[in-house]
């Protein structure tokens, strides 16, 4: 006869972007179902991506949003716990993440939140006793563990009166983001770099917060000064590729710069290794991924100031156009210099630390619980 197993729990929904589009969202996500996959657990993918609609066996469709809300209860009554993403800049996002951690509450399942923007984002954070306060809030309490990307982020979280212990720093980039083969590049891109010098590169999306408007006056000012440096822009997903290309075209600027839209990831470090530096827009996004990853491997780069960037990163103030075409001079004229200086970044196995957590919690959760673990035969 065979004996009835118990599947201790190690069956999980994990929430949020599934590529394509490529993003450190999607990358941290491909990364941690692997990795508990690894270590023997069901890992189901609900895709919030721009290709969602899209069936397929990597993961579960979402066809809009009572799909969503049936498929989501679906897999809690099936015993998953559920991991969800969230940040502060969608109010769409933020609803979505509501649902699922409400509904793992009300079945008794682990509920588990990356909230996964910096510590200054359109809603959060908000003023005490705002209604955007109260709202995430609301949503840190329905949480068992919320996981960041540092403690700056964490800080900002504690103001919601959330305990300490709740609240876990863990960046999303991982070591084994970084070991890669280059790419081939695509003979128009190669046409593109022997006609210059050098390129900057810059990962940029058509959204508010990516402050295109002062990256073109960048962009219009550094021909004069440099007219055989070119920009590589990658990023945008499909929707976001004719406003941009129109946008570009408007401001003067399109000969100026090859674009691409999103990209495997090995692709990026391969586009990434062969710039001048890395330039990085936005203030909102704290500890970025493609940040740690450029200096990990030594390219530079200059980023907007907004108080949590790492050790080496070189700094102008947001819409200081003069400042940031002082560091590409410098760059331009000095980069071997400017190379030399950079500090030794070693990512660590985050990936990994994260998985630990999920599984401690998840594994514990199923231990207290006085709900029986599902069951089925061996």
């Amino acid at each position: 006869m065979n004996p009835l197993k118990p599947t201790c729990g190690k069956l999980i929904l994990e929430i949020g972007n599934w590529p394509p589009p490529v993003c450190s969202w999607s990358m941290s996500l491909v990364g941690l179902r692997k990795e508990l996959e690894a270590r023997g657990w069901e890992c189901r993918v609900m895709n919030l991506n721009e290709n969602r609609r899209k069936p397929s066996p990597e993961y579960i469709d979402v066809q809009g949003f009572w799909d969503y809300v049936l498929k989501l209860c679906r897999c809690i009554k099936d015993g998953c716990a559920v991991h969800v993403r969230v940040n502060g800049e969608a109010i769409k996002g933020y609803i979505l993440a509501f649902l699922a951690l409400l509904a793992a509450k009300i079945g008794h399942r682990p509920a588990l939140l990356t909230y996964g923007g910096g510590h200054q984002q359109t809603y959060f954070p908000a003023p005490r006793l705002s209604f955007r306060h109260l709202a995430f809030s609301v949503l840190f309490r329905l949480a068992a563990r919320i996981y960041c990307n540092n403690q700056t982020v964490k800080n900002v979280i504690l103001g919601t009166g959330i305990p300490s212990e709740r609240v876990l720093p863990i960046p999303h980039t991982s070591a084994e983001y970084i070991e890669f083969s280059p790419l081939p590049l695509p003979q128009a891109l190669r046409e593109f770099l022997d006609r210059h010098d050098g390129v900057f590169f810059s990962y940029v999306c058509y959204r508010k917060e990516f402050v295109l408007d002062f990256l073109a006056e960048v962009i219009r000012r550094s021909r004069k000064l440099w007219p055989r440096i070119g920009f590589l822009f990658v990023g945008p997903w499909e929707r976001e590729l004719p406003p941009m290309e129109e946008f570009l075209s408007a401001q003067g600027i399109r000969d100026s710069i090859f674009l691409m839209g999103s990209i495997p990831h090995e692709m990026f470090l391969t586009l990434l290794s062969r710039s001048l530096a890395y330039i990085r827009t936005p203030i909102t996004d704290g500890v970025c991924s493609s940040v740690l990853e450029s200096l990990a491997l030594r390219i530079p780069v200059l980023a907007s100031h907004n108080s949590t960037r790492p050790h080496g990163t070189e700094l102008w103030e947001p819409g200081n156009v003069e400042a940031l075409l002082f560091l590409m001079k410098q760059v331009i004229e000095n980069r071997v210099e400017f190379v030399a200086r950079l500090p030794e970044v070693r990512l660590e196995d985050n990936t990994a630390k994260l998985a630990n957590d999920i599984e401690t919690l998840c594994l514990n959760h199923v231990l207290k619980s006085p709900y029986p673990a599902t069951v089925e035969l061996s």
